[in-house]
């Protein structure tokens, strides 16, 4: 009878462990749910020659190692300015947020090319609306080797992000910046709660890309391998025949929703090939001001004059989307879209014809 007992004593005693190992095996691999947003600076002087190198070649490969060593379903995104886009409207979003994604933001890193401007609060505005959650938290690498330079103010954007309860840290990679400038983008990783990492040699991305994994470690995690760069797969090749393509506005319809007045436009587009397109809303005065800058071909000549600018992705070679615009009535503006391919570097393919974005006269919004 002793026997019989003993057994059964120690089945009771073993239960909590077998439940405390089961715990363990049920809780969330801390690493695998990680999402990583990496803003490079594309500006013309990621152009200049550093250690025998442009410091964009260095940026791509010294990326292009860290992403190869996250875990094969990390979440990551790609953001990034310049790209031979001239103006202060060159941020982009060349890959959302999506698990798994880091070979693919490998790729798209080798078509990006260095031209153009330095619109930091315009990213972070572009990062904040299009990536970043009130849910989960994201770490945010941003590597650049310059301070605005388009009148923006970041330091505003990251405050305006954090009270609408975004989750973020912002992890600054300054190369070669002088101490002013320094002390600029320190400022801004102190908001964005993340650090400031000085790059004056290209051996000091890899000791600050460490302190930045050791620093996100955890018991489950790991600091991705920087070993030698990985060989990144070709893009795929772009058609022989370029991509054409058509985009309008088909109706703006104003709407009152409680005290909020505003706008629905509607738009379709359509294009050759089936890939993925942006479509971008320019909203600006009716009346042109005096422009300072060329405006490239297709883009839109009111760039300078912006009082609002939206972004949509869309898949496959037509579609239909609108945009819903919160605007006081009676102010008079108009409206113009751009069809963007967003395969390899990111080109503009159509523009549509301008449209007013006022109320026609007599429109009595109680009349419906």
């Amino acid at each position: 009878m002793g026997c019989g007992k003993f057994p059964l004593k120690i089945i009771f005693l073993l239960i909590p462990v077998v439940l405390f190992f089961l715990h363990l095996s049920l809780l969330p691999q801390s690493n695998h749910n990680k999402r990583y947003v990496f803003i490079l600076d594309a500006s013309g002087s990621m152009s200049e020659k550093w250690d025998g190198k442009t410091r964009m070649a260095v940026a791509k490969e010294k990326l292009i190692q860290v992403l190869g060593g996250l875990p094969k379903d990390a979440s990551v995104g790609l953001v990034a300015y310049g790209n031979r886009i001239a103006g202060c409207q060159s941020a982009r979003l060349y890959h959302p947020i999506q698990k798994g994604g880091a070979s693919i933001v490998s790729q798209k890193l080798t078509t990006i090319v260095p031209a153009g401007s330095t619109p930091i609060a315009q990213t972070l505005q572009v990062v904040g609306e299009y990536l970043l959650s009130d849910q989960l938290e994201t770490e945010i690498i941003f590597i650049s080797d310059g301070v605005e330079s388009c009148e923006g103010d970041p330091k505003s954007v990251l405050y305006n992000l954090r009270q609408s309860g975004k989750k973020f840290r912002l992890q600054i990679l300054g190369i070669d910046i002088d101490p002013k400038g320094e002390e600029d983008l320190k400022r801004l990783s102190i908001l964005g709660d993340g650090n400031y990492f000085p790059l004056k040699t290209p051996e000091d991305y890899d000791r600050s890309f460490q302190r930045i994994f050791a620093h996100l470690e955890t018991k489950e995690s790991t600091i991705p391998s920087l070993s030698p760069p990985v060989k990144v797969s070709p893009v795929a090749p772009i058609p022989t025949l370029p991509n054409q393509g058509m985009i309008q506005i088909v109706s703006i319809l104003p709407y009152e929703e409680g005290s909020e007045n505003g706008y629905i436009v509607n738009y379709e587009y359509s294009a050759t090939h089936p890939t993925q397109y942006m479509i971008q809303l320019y909203l600006y005065p009716e009346e042109e001001k005096r422009r300072s800058f060329p405006i490239p071909p297709l883009r839109e000549r009111r760039m300078g004059d912006t009082v609002k600018q939206l972004v949509e992705l869309k898949e496959g070679k037509e579609g239909k989307g609108r945009f819903v615009l919160s605007l006081p009535t009676g102010k008079r503006l108009k409206s113009s879209l751009e069809l963007w391919d967003m395969s390899g570097v990111p080109k503009i393919i159509a523009l549509s014809v301008e449209k007013p974005i006022h109320e026609k006269p007599g429109f009595d919004r109680n009349d419906r």
